[in-house]
C-alpha cells in the first residue's frame, strides 16, 4: 500500500484568498542561538492552507467542526474527477451531470481543474483568480445522498469574481435552513497533482480547535497496487 499526502504544508509561503492575512511563523526559543529547546509561535486564520470548512462556517445552526465524530473525516467511497477549469471559471450543475453515474454512490468527491499546478508559481494569481463552484452545482450535489465531503485543487469554493455564487454554494452545502441536519463538508487548497488512481481509504483530519468554525487539515491516501 502506497500513502499520498493530499494536503499542503502551512508556511509563511502558503497562498491566501483574497485580502486574508499570510500566515505567521516565528521561532520563539532557538537551540543555535544558545536556548535549551526550539519553539515556534504560529499565527494563521483558521482558513489558511488546507482545511475543512465545517457547517458553522456559513450556517447558524450547524456544527462546529469539533464538534463532529472522528468517522466524518474518514472516505472509502473516492471519485476524482477531472473537470478543466481555470481563471475565474465556475464549475456548474452542467459540468457534474455527465459524471451523475460516478458520483453515485460515492463519499468523497475530489474535483482536479488543473489550477493547483500555479499555486508555487504564481501565488498571487493563484489566490485571487481561483476558479469556484456556482450555487446550481451545490444543488445538484445535494441530490447525492451518500456524498459526505467535496475537495478541490484550489484555494477556495467560491471565486472572488462571484461571490454571490460562492457564498450561495457554501450555504447550500454547510446545510443552511435544512431541517434535516445535512451537510457536506468542503476541503479547500488540496494537493491534487498526483497519480489518484486506485485511491482507496482518504483520511482528512482536522486540527480539532474548541468554538471554532472550520479547521487546518493534514489529508492522505491509502492507494491500492
Amino acid at each position: 500500500m502506497k500513502r499520498l499526502l493530499l494536503s499542503y504544508p502551512l508556511s509563511v509561503h502558503t497562498p491566501v484568498y483574497k485580502d486574508n492575512p499570510p500566515v505567521e511563523i516565528v521561532q520563539q526559543f532557538s537551540i543555535q542561538k544558545g536556548d535549551l529547546f526550539n519553539q515556534f509561535m504560529i499565527k494563521t486564520i483558521n482558513h489558511s492552507g488546507t482545511h475543512i470548512d465545517g457547517p458553522w462556517h456559513f450556517n447558524p445552526q450547524g456544527k462546529k467542526l469539533s464538534e463532529l465524530p472522528i468517522d466524518n473525516f474518514v472516505f472509502h467511497h473516492v471519485t476524482v474527477l477531472d473537470i478543466p477549469k481555470t481563471d475565474d471559471e465556475l464549475i456548474t450543475k452542467a459540468d457534474l451531470e455527465p459524471f451523475a453515474h460516478q458520483i453515485a454512490g460515492t463519499d468523497l468527491l475530489l474535483i482536479r481543474t488543473g489550477f493547483g499546478k500555479i499555486r508555487t508559481s504564481d501565488p498571487v494569481r493563484y489566490g485571487n483568480h481561483n476558479p469556484g463552484f456556482s450555487a446550481s452545482a451545490a444543488n445538484y450535489l445535494m441530490v447525492f445522498d451518500s456524498l459526505r465531503a467535496v475537495g478541490m485543487d484550489f484555494i477556495s469554493s467560491a471565486s472572488p469574481l462571484h461571490m454571490d455564487e460562492g457564498i450561495a454554494f457554501h450555504q447550500t452545502m454547510l446545510g443552511k435552513d435544512r431541517v434535516d441536519g445535512r451537510f457536506i463538508l468542503l476541503i479547500e487548497d488540496m494537493n491534487l497533482n498526483h497519480n489518484l488512481s486506485n485511491v482507496g481509504v482518504v483520511y482528512a483530519v482536522p486540527l480539532f480547535i474548541e468554538g471554532v468554525d472550520s479547521s487546518l487539515a493534514t489529508v492522505f491516501a491509502e492507494k491500492r497496487y
